[in-house]
């Protein structure tokens, strides 16, 4: 168990003397003399470095950051507390040195309280209490993550206590971080008008508990979705017109739909879904992890989703092969940068067969069928887990002919899918091979301006 409270005593008299002002106009009243609570206005208009170096002042002054820019940290674990009677003495003990800790800082400025514990329905008071207390140290930055080490169920789970919240409390909270909880805020609720990141892991929700909770977070910049399921179709919106950072990540969404104007980082992980982004938006960089999809119906997807995407991340788990890929002349217009990653299901290992007389030749059934486009502004391109198979050498030879500013490639076939781990014996000596018969094919093709490294 660790607690920490990143606090320490001031010398600061708390309250001004009063002292007159010297004849030569200068102030013989010294900063450290203000009020406690004037001092803490002072301090978080600073920037931490600024903060730092305040202590130059005084001897005393160097601890007042501390007492205004407080952090409460409380984290447990149960380590191999297996029996359920000894996980809720565990929890007690850990509740008792908490409500201990407390005390003492009882009407003190908290801006961060965070509390990181596995839940037990021993601790369901006293999370409400360490939320009462929270909101009433004027707390800014609010975690609870209560999330188990494994399995879990949702019955299990401490609800919210959205009646603990006044209008004041609700109006202070920037962040708010939880783990494990079920939350069902009430239908009149507003919403944290100044929320600016909200991170909810384990949470349990439906689409319109969401709705309601987003509703009048107008300055929301930082929003994340991890297994949370709110089922169904996931739509943002308006209000959420600042919002810049947004990540799904296995919440079971049957559709994404994201409209909103200042978006530029979006991360999705799940099924293969329909996704669609406010073309008007900022979007710049996008990650996107699919499960089990076609390389052509993810290409589409995001081509109809997020067709002006400069830096786009598309990893497919387990992605399905098809007979003959349809042809596709839609391009993303504004792509810079793009990294592909696919894991390849074992019952399509067969289509990867065939030797490197084929793979190479100029005609024949092994000739490249990709349609000829230049790429004036490629000039480097790397490419992992190379494996010799007869696409990836169409690739090759695609970028080789139509990329006359390219100035580094490189091909990696050192690295081993987990898929094919079984026939590692064999991985090292197959490895060696395709790299030879890659770099020569390469140096035969490629200008020799282009600097060629094939691992």
């Amino acid at each position: 168990m660790a607690i920490h409270i990143q606090q320490k005593r001031s010398t600061a008299s708390g309250r001004c003397h009063g002292k007159p002002i010297s004849e030569k106009g200068r102030p013989s009243v010294k900063l450290e003399d203000l009020p406690e609570d004037v001092l803490c206005i002072i301090v978080s208009k600073l920037p931490l470095q600024e903060v730092s170096r305040t202590r130059v002042l005084s001897s005393s002054w160097r601890y007042i950051w501390s007492i205004c820019r407080p952090k409460s940290s409380f984290s447990g674990f149960y380590g191999y507390y297996d029996d359920p009677h000894e996980r809720e003495q565990y929890s007690q003990k850990f509740a008792e040195k908490v409500n201990a800790v407390l005390r003492k800082y009882d009407g003190k400025l908290i801006e961060e309280f965070d509390v990181k514990i596995e839940f037990d329905a021993v601790l369901s008071d006293h999370l409400n209490n360490w939320l009462t207390f929270a909101m009433l140290s004027r707390t800014k930055n609010l975690a609870f993550d209560l999330k188990p080490a494994t399995s879990y169920s949702w019955g299990d789970c401490h609800t919210f206590p959205f009646h603990l919240l006044d209008r004041e409390s609700i109006s202070r909270l920037q962040r708010i971080q939880l783990s494990f909880l079920s939350f069902k805020p009430p239908p009149d609720f507003r919403g944290f008008p100044n929320l600016r990141k909200l991170d909810l892991n384990l949470v349990q929700l439906n689409r319109e508990d969401l709705e309601v909770m987003l509703h009048g977070c107008h300055d929301l910049e930082w929003l994340s979705l991890v297994r949370c399921y709110p089922n169904g179709k996931l739509e943002l919106c308006n209000p959420l017109s600042r919002l810049a950072h947004l990540a799904v990540i296995q919440c079971g969404a049957t559709m994404v739909e994201i409209h909103v104007p200042k978006l530029a980082n979006f991360k999705y992980d799940g099924d293969f879904v329909s996704i669609a982004i406010n073309p008007a938006s900022k979007l710049e960089n996008a990650h996107i992890w699919f499960f089990k999809a076609t390389f052509e119906d993810a290409l589409s997807a995001l081509l109809d989703g997020i067709p002006s995407i400069q830096n786009l991340t598309l990893h497919i788990y387990w992605l399905r092969i098809e007979a003959q890929m349809p042809s596709n002349t839609r391009i993303f217009p504004h792509l810079r940068h793009l990294q592909l990653q696919m894991n390849i299901l074992l019952e399509y290992a067969h289509k990867f067969g065939g030797n490197d007389k084929i793979w190479f030749a100029d005609q024949g059934p092994g000739m490249p069928q990709l349609t000829r486009r230049e790429y004036s502004c490629l000039k480097n391109v790397h490419i992992t887990e190379y494996k010799g198979a007869r696409c990836q050498i169409e690739l090759l030879l695609h970028i080789a002919e139509n990329a006359p500013t390219l100035e580094a490639l490189t091909v990696d076939t050192t690295q081993v899918l987990y898929e094919d781990y079984y026939g590692a014996r064999i991985g090292s000596k197959f490895s060696e091979c395709v790299a030879v018969v890659a770099r020569d094919f390469l140096r035969r093709k490629l200008p020799t301006k282009v600097k060629l490294h094939v691992m």
